[in-house]
């Protein structure tokens, strides 16, 4: 059977051994019904190792478990969006549908832990890379969710996990014939069904955030011939925030103003942190010395997402984005320019990192709008490039401002030919990738 496009959560996942299987089913449930009476949560695919801590108030790198249910032990109440399959997929979900309410009531258990990870036992000797949480924090907790329409309503012991302080969070994989709500999920195609369905939710002082989501699996032929491929599927997400849905396809997140502390910083310092607001000395391609002043400015809420079990240098952990204007202004007058871009906070403490970043693809009689001037640009160059980027990272700033001219490869720009028979299909002539020309750059530190 071939593997075709996605299978569980793609490729790449695969390769570093993210999960263990793409098996049609899945493991645990909500309602309180399987063996122990409990569902660990650990839907990362690793071993978890788990060591007892001697009580509630002992310290631990993401803080006490006191610390933790101090924002966590109450009753969260938060709209929920019930989602329609994305274009090309065909499974089902009822009996809610559009928006409604969902209630989620947390109450401590007995013990804490430190979780550690480490790659499951192999005994086919082939080494996938296996890549593993960061240690955690567990806490025992009951959980009750329920959503007003029937479709939730279940009650099971978990573990709250944290890595950061401020904010924590659970992942349930379950099985919808195990559920004490009527949730029902179906598809309109015989070949494909959902597999691998979980509730992910994440839990801060400010409220929750969270998703009902799986994979959509499907099989086509059979034997030799057969494929099967699988996309995520995003059944329903919590609140559903304007300023998350602005940002991202699938809405997750919780939107919070630039005013809200959260990764232990506010919007507005985060900001701040990587503007230059004193002019700073750079120089250009040329040798030419001058000063740099760059503004940053938030244009609406951030969007506090949760990364899974991917550690932080890989897109995983904890992470806020807002959406801002950069200003990047030279005290020679070669560049004065306003751009559409990000602020990005993710982690936390000593690695938190806070990056700005703004692309801009242009036409070439567009260069005004790259806020340069005196600009040579090259004959038979196909379009302009952008890029402004400023990072803080363990306390020191750096940042570029780069200008470059884009030239596509012949596949982007002659029609493709039919190849002689046999064989058919069409010729593709030389699809090398696009090539950049650096036309201005500069850079700073502070």
């Amino acid at each position: 059977m071939r593997l075709q496009f996605f299978t569980c959560f793609g490729l790449a996942a695969f390769s570093l051994g993210l999960v263990t299987a793409c098996e049609g089913g899945q493991t645990g449930d909500l309602s309180g019904q399987h063996p122990d009476g409990s569902e660990t949560g650990n839907t990362s695919g690793c071993d978890e190792h788990k060591a007892l801590l001697a009580g509630f108030d002992t310290a631990t790198d993401s803080g006490t478990a006191e610390q933790v249910l101090a924002y966590a032990e109450k009753s969260f109440d938060s709209p929920i969006t019930w989602k329609n399959p994305a274009q090309g997929q065909s499974w089902t979900v009822g009996p809610e549908s559009g928006t409604g309410a969902l209630h989620i009531d947390i109450t401590r258990g007995d013990k804490a832990y430190a979780l550690t990870y480490a790659p499951p036992a192999n005994d086919s000797g082939l080494d996938i890379g296996t890549i593993c949480p960061p240690q955690q924090l567990g806490v025992e907790v009951h959980v009750n969710v329920t959503t007003d329409g029937g479709a939730l309503s279940e009650s099971y012991d978990t573990l709250l996990r944290t890595s950061a302080p401020g904010i924590a969070s659970l992942s349930v994989p379950f099985n919808p014939s195990k559920l004490g709500g009527s949730l029902a999920v179906g598809s309109s195609r015989p070949n494909a069904k959902l597999v691998q369905l979980s509730l992910d939710a994440t839990f801060m002082a400010e409220g929750t955030t969270g998703s009902i989501s799986g994979i959509e699996q499907t099989e086509s032929g059979s034997g030799a011939t057969g494929a099967s491929s699988a996309s995520s599927a995003v059944l329903a997400v919590w609140p559903d925030s304007p300023a998350c849905h602005a940002t991202f396809a699938d809405g997750k997140g919780l939107g919070l103003s630039v005013d809200q502390v959260a990764l232990g910083v506010s919007g507005t310092d985060a900001l701040a942190s990587v503007a230059v607001p004193d002019e700073s000395s750079i120089v250009w391609a040329d040798g030419t010395q001058t000063t740099l002043v760059v503004g940053i400015e938030a244009t609406g809420d951030g969007c506090l997402r949760t990364g899974g079990a991917l550690p932080v240098e890989l897109g995983g952990g904890n992470s806020i984005t807002y959406p801002v204007t950069i200003s990047a202004k030279s005290d020679d007058g070669r560049l004065d320019g306003s751009y559409a871009g990000q602020v990005v906070v993710s982690g936390s403490g000593d690695e938190q990192q806070v990056l700005a970043s703004a692309y801009l693809d242009l036409r070439v009689d567009e260069l005004a709008k790259s806020g340069f001037t005196g600009v040579s640009v090259p004959a038979g160059t196909d379009g302009l490039r952008l890029q402004v980027e400023s990072k803080l990272l363990g306390g020191s700033l750096s940042g570029t401002v780069q200008l470059f001219a884009i030239t596509n490869p012949p596949c982007l720009t002659e029609p493709a030919q039919p190849m002689p028979s046999p064989g058919g299909g069409m010729s593709v002539p030389g699809c090398a990738g696009q090539s950049r020309t650096s036309l201005e750059t500069a850079s700073w530190t502070r």
